[in-house]
């Protein structure tokens, strides 16, 4: 198992390669710093690390950015039912020390590959309803699959339905997977089952009998 897969196991100690390799990993003692805070705690404000390192909120912000450009950091806005979540991922500094180490596995590069594939794949569906794709709106289609981990093909359906209600937004398509996910539908088989037993319900349904009163004034 290599560094990255370790770190996504969630039991990696910082290992020694990390500081041997850190000039190529890192922009800066400073910003490694910042970036150590986000590998302790993803949740971590930025704030709250200013507050803890004696640094201006502006610093830290500054050392955020340098951290993206430089590839050590990943930061994801996600847009939860109105409110704007950001989450702070340091794993692309193992993926690169494994590439610098000559250690990504097989499996890994597999993945990766595979994973690629299903990213390309929904961004093509995407795009032929929606037009051109943003950057921004890559990172919530990769984070749909690798991250929430809805399936591809329900992702689609997901899609279709928006299509269908005239809703085309990633917005409403992200609200309908939550709604499916809350009522325990987790792949295209169990939705379409539901939606079935919905119109079955619905055609087996008694008609009421539609009164009129006679004493009405409808002679």
């Amino acid at each position: 198992m290599n560094y990255y897969e370790e770190y996504r196991n969630g039991h990696l100690i910082l290992p020694k390669a990390l500081m041997a390799h850190f000039s190529v990993l890192f922009p800066s003692s400073d910003d490694f710093l910042v970036w150590l805070y986000f590998y302790d705690n993803r949740d971590i404000a930025p704030s709250e690390i200013a507050k803890k390192t004696g640094k201006t909120l502006k610093e830290v912000n500054q050392a955020i950015t340098a951290l993206q450009n430089f590839g050590s950091l990943k930061v994801t806005l996600l847009d939860l039912s109105g409110e704007v979540e950001t989450i702070f991922d340091v794993s692309p500094v193992f993926q690169h020390l494994d590439e610098l180490l000559g250690t990504t596995s097989d499996l890994a590069v597999e993945n990766q590959s595979e994973n690629k594939g299903q990213l390309d794949d929904l961004v093509s569906t995407f795009e032929a309803e929606m037009g051109v794709i943003s950057p921004m709106q890559l990172d919530e289609l990769r984070a749909l699959l690798f991250e929430d981990h809805y399936e591809l093909a329900l992702v689609k359906l997901a899609l279709r339905e928006a299509v269908l209600n005239r809703k085309l937004s990633l917005k409403y398509i992200k609200a309908i997977l939550r709604n499916w996910k809350n009522e325990g539908l987790t792949n295209v088989q169990a939705v379409e089952n539901k939606q079935s037993d919905f119109q079955s319900s619905k055609a087996h349904t008694p008609q009421q009998d539609f009164y009129i009163p006679m004493d009405g004034p409808w002679s």
